[in-house]
């Protein structure tokens, strides 16, 4: 069964600061003990880089049962006038499980 999950997500994408591209997937690490959470979005383009830095993170700090998770988000409302800022801003969206691992130690 899909699930429509509410979700925040930047303007633009975070894999790449040189990419103005609309985020279409946010990319989750998760684990339980201790807990520790790690997001971002990424443009179609960046998916696969955004998962692999987020994997060998996990990898790297030692985090046994990290999941992983992607979720296909709703591009947020475009600006009249897009830009990119040094804070982006965040806004609110949707979107559904599109993938799901277990990475670590």
């Amino acid at each position: 069964m899909l699930s429509i999950l509410p979700c925040i997500c930047s303007r633009f994408c975070q894999a790449d600061s040189a990419c103005d591209h609309t985020p279409r997937f946010q990319v989750h690490v998760d684990v339980a003990e201790p807990e520790i959470h790690q997001s971002a979005e990424a443009c179609a383009s960046h998916l696969g880089p955004l998962v692999v830095r987020l994997s060998t993170w996990a990898r790297e700090q030692h985090l046994v049962n990290a999941d992983l998770t992607v979720l296909a988000i709703a591009p947020p409302p475009q600006e009249s006038r897009p830009r990119r800022q040094s804070h982006p801003r965040y806004v609110q969206t949707s979107g559904f499980v599109f993938a799901a691992m277990q990475v670590g130690a």
